[in-house]
């Protein structure tokens, strides 16, 4: 199996150095911890064949697919406003919003309510495809090796190994008319056999965010987080 070291750096190459780090759900434990900070949108100069700086402004689905489960998160940015969409399109959609003068909002749609997030009280559990970016990666990075597969079905595809790790490859693809990965296809390697684990795709890009993303419907209610805590757990 692909190890989880190997997964993240992979996840880091490709997309997490694109996105900002964010969760895919919330814990509802009791235990709480800060919401990460945003991944600054540099582009990290190396060898990589594609851009991996975020744009600025866009919007889109990225969807984690393995064992015939999917796991959707919707992720939109204007420049300072974001939004993540947790569970994206299901009845438990859990959505968080950070404007641009540092305010953050947590929506439950199902239920119109939202909460004010004053103090980031809502924790997070679990790894995710955006919060790969550790000290591993900036100390290796330098022995990814990309190899052009050509084109296919309009998009350019790479495979892509990890130094001299020869028990798991990557394959990418790229959209070359907006510079970035679309989908990216992660297999572990034993003997003759090559096993698909998992595959992350970003389905539905924009380069602009549709209104109303970044406010709060009139007809929500307002909540405590601890209302709103309450009120979500009954709903998982």
């Amino acid at each position: 199996m692909l190890s989880s070291n190997s997964a993240k750096v992979f996840f880091i190459v490709l997309f997490a150095l694109m996105l900002s780090s964010s969760c895919r759900f919330w814990q509802k434990a009791e235990s709480e911890t800060p919401l990460p900070t945003p991944f600054v949108a540099e582009e990290i100069k190396s060898e990589i064949p594609f851009s991996t700086k975020e744009p600025e402004n866009f919007q889109a689905e990225f969807v984690v697919t393995s064992g015939g489960k999917e796991d959707k998160t919707f992720v939109a940015r204007n420049d300072g406003n974001r939004r993540y969409d947790y569970d994206f399109g299901q009845k438990t959609q859990l959505s968080v919003v950070r404007t641009a003068d540092n305010k953050s909002f947590l929506i439950f749609q199902d239920k119109k309510i939202y909460a004010e997030n004053s103090n980031n009280a809502f924790a997070q559990i679990g790894e995710n495809p955006f919060d790969f970016l550790t000290n591993e990666w900036l100390n290796q990075k330098a022995n990814a090796k990309f190899l052009n597969l050509g084109a296919e079905n309009s998009l350019m595809k790479y495979r892509v190994v990890l130094g001299e790790n020869e028990n798991s490859e990557s394959i990418v693809w790229v959209n070359e008319k907006i510079g970035l990965p679309v989908k990216q296809e992660f297999y572990s390697i034993g003997g003759e056999q090559r096993i698909l684990n998992f595959t992350f795709e970003m389905r539905n890009f924009k380069p602009r965010t549709d209104a109303g993303l970044f406010e709060i419907p009139q007809d929500y209610k307002k909540v405590s987080v601890e209302e709103f805590r309450k009120i979500l757990q009954s709903e998982n």
